[in-house]
């Protein structure tokens, strides 16, 4: 998520950050308190791309790149980091988080409160759906619903024909709420979802809210931007993290 100003949390976020990048780290990264982080390569990144959406589709990662002007929707080949095809929006909006399900992609905005179907053969390749109140962030899908996040500490469950929100689940580690949720993953059994501005990956179980893990990145991983951007490919068995101005695209395991 793109902000203009840095609120007092992002700083003490960034804090934490310094602090765990002193000493030298690697193979698997313990986390503070608890889950591992296990990187097992990495492919290149644009370093100027400012990641809103990263999900794994017909074996291809697509990205959602956020920018005014300068927003697209791309296909990265997931073994080389290559640009595949590119779909810019005209400068029409700032794109945000983006996922593919119930035969549609769907593509948030930042802060114009629309969402967007994306078809990239159509002659519009954006088109207006459902308007929102509030940002929009992260966006993934679980079961019937679609879950947005908007920088709160909350998610919020939607149905994907109107986009209404069904449900709103606060998120707490620790017993103190998590702001800044942004981007978001599902691998079918957790939630995934980058706070931003850290290094701090959050687990979720769908089920029970109430039981979520922290795992912190290890400095290798977009020591010079923002980590946002985690994608789950069930045929590798691995996520794809990146994040904005990364220069690389991070294959790791939770552990």
């Amino acid at each position: 998520m793109h902000k203009q100003g840095v609120k007092l949390t992002s700083l003490l976020a960034l804090a934490l950050l310094v602090a765990s990048c002193q000493g030298d780290r690697g193979g698997i990264i313990p986390a503070t308190p608890s889950g591992q982080v296990e990187v097992l390569g990495a492919i290149p990144h644009a370093g100027t791309a400012w990641t809103e959406g990263l999900i794994v589709s017909e074996g291809s990662l697509w990205e959602s790149v956020g920018g005014i002007p300068g927003s697209e929707v791309r296909g990265l080949d997931r073994e080389t980091g290559a640009i595949l095809w590119s779909v810019p929006n005209g400068g029409a909006f700032f794109a945000e988080g983006m996922v593919r399900a119930f035969g549609r992609t769907y593509v948030l905005s930042y802060t114009e409160g629309q969402s967007y179907l994306f078809d990239r053969d159509a002659a519009d390749p954006f088109e207006p759906f459902a308007s929102y109140e509030g940002e929009g962030w992260g966006l993934t899908a679980v079961g019937p619903h679609l879950i947005n996040s908007n920088g709160s500490s909350s998610l919020f469950y939607r149905d994907p024909d109107t986009f209404e929100i069904v449900k709103t689940v606060p998120v707490a580690y620790g017993g103190e709420p998590v702001p800044d949720l942004n981007e978001l993953e599902f691998d079918g059994k957790y939630l995934w979802v980058h706070q931003w501005r850290t290094p701090f990956v959050y687990r979720i179980a769908e089920s029970d809210p109430s039981d979520v893990f922290r795992y912190e990145l290890p400095p290798q991983v977009c020591p010079e931007g923002f980590p946002n951007g985690i994608a789950w490919d069930e045929e590798l068995d691995l996520f794809f993290v990146t994040g904005q101005r990364c220069e690389s695209i991070w294959k790791v395991r939770f552990h």
